[in-house]
């Protein structure tokens, strides 16, 4: 492998766990805006970039139960 293509997989390895490091912040923020009151998935996706079915799944991960209307 070439000094330039290792560099370049070492480059792509950092920007592969920035970008996971990036998704568990947004699914954090995302959980502390419904606990702050924001409780509509779909603008939490709108503001995070995170789908629908991830938000349902981080939030879960959180102890929030999107689906539970009972408030």
């Amino acid at each position: 492998m070439t000094e330039h293509r290792e560099k370049l997989s070492r480059r792509a390895e950092e920007l592969r766990d920035e970008r996971a490091l990036a998704t568990v912040r947004l699914k954090d923020v995302a959980a502390e805006l419904w606990r702050d009151g924001l409780e509509n998935v779909r603008e939490l996706g709108r503001l995070t970039g995170l789908s629908r079915t991830t938000l349902y799944s981080a939030l879960r991960v959180r102890g929030i139960e999107p689906t539970d209307r009972s408030k």
